[in-house]
């Protein structure tokens, strides 16, 4: 199972799930969710998929830390970012879905190694379902704004001129000049750098996370999941391309601001004006032909004396 406590965001698979509600957009997050508990409750009977179940745990807790008497919610290992309100039409799927989850309770605790364990991590599910079940109180929350989390590709523009979205950059200037295309060659770095940097915080919070149960104690499953044998190279691979992303993108940034400073954000005409002057009749009769050169002659060429 790959679990090292009974909460919810205790296991491999809702690591997995807690990067999700960190890398999406607040307005992608209700359609992921709605579509994970209807996914459950649409498998054919019979116990659901360990990775699944503990895919809608993880879910349906984050749903119930927005309702009333949702405080104690236990996220620890959840998602690093706060999660923005959620429509409260999730929280009867996500009821559901658990109930799909608890119809085979025994099977689930029984995947536990200490059955003890198992049944505490029944009880917070329990505990999770009772929240959500719970009358609904207060108006529905106002849909969310879009906002995006600012990673490094994002900063290092903010900080360099000053923008909020590069995603918008190239509109301002005209298609086919050099600005324009150095802005959309922009975008796709920054959102290369933003993705490496995403990916580095988060395995370094996990790694982080682990060896902080290390230290108190708790040293199961460490080496079966291979934290001190993979995750030092994992972060070592992901920090040097994350170093040449940046790099790149820096290099990209200074040849933005040459192009803005030398005025080379004007559309680049397809034909210059002496290519168009040589081809207009006017122009070509009006032009002076070019000297004639003359042919050599036989006293030109001088054999050299013995």
């Amino acid at each position: 199972m790959g679990s090292w406590d009974t909460g919810p965001f205790h296991n491999d698979a809702a690591v997995g799930t807690a990067e999700r509600f960190d890398s999406l957009f607040p307005a992608e997050l209700p359609p992921w969710l709605h579509r994970l508990f209807d996914v459950a409750v649409a498998m054919p009977e019979g116990p659901l998929d360990t990775d699944m179940a503990q895919e809608v745990v993880a879910a349906a807790a984050v749903t119930a830390s927005q309702c009333p008497g949702g405080g104690d919610v236990d996220l620890s290992s959840g998602p690093r970012d706060p999660v923005p309100p959620l429509p409260t039409d999730l929280r009867p799927k996500a009821v559901a879905a658990l109930d799909r989850v608890l119809a085979h309770a025994d099977a689930e605790v029984d995947r536990w190694y200490d059955r003890a364990r198992g049944e505490q991590w029944l009880g917070n599910v329990q505990q999770i379902r009772l929240i959500l079940a719970a009358p609904a109180s207060g108006p529905e929350p106002a849909p969310p704004r879009r906002q995006r989390q600012v990673f490094a590709g994002l900063l290092l523009l903010r900080n360099r001129f000053g923008i909020e979205d590069p995603w918008d950059l190239p509109e301002r200037h005209p298609k086919g000049s050099t600005a324009h295309a150095l802005a959309e060659q922009l975008e796709l770095r920054t959102a290369e750098l933003d993705s490496l940097d995403r990916e580095l915080r988060a395995k370094a919070a996990r790694a982080g996370e682990t060896l902080a149960q290390v230290a108190e104690g708790n040293h199961a499953d460490v080496q079966a999941r291979g934290v001190l044998r993979f995750t030092g190279v994992e972060l070592e691979s992901l920090g040097a391309r994350f170093v040449l992303a940046d790099r790149y993108l820096r290099d990209l940034a200074d040849r933005y601001a040459h192009a803005i400073a030398n005025g080379t954000d004007q559309a680049v005409a397809p034909r210059s004006a002496a290519a168009r002057a040589r081809t207009t009749p006017s122009a070509a009769a009006g032009a002076e032909s070019p000297p004639a050169i003359a042919a050599p002659t036989a006293s030109s060429h001088r054999t050299p004396r013995p």
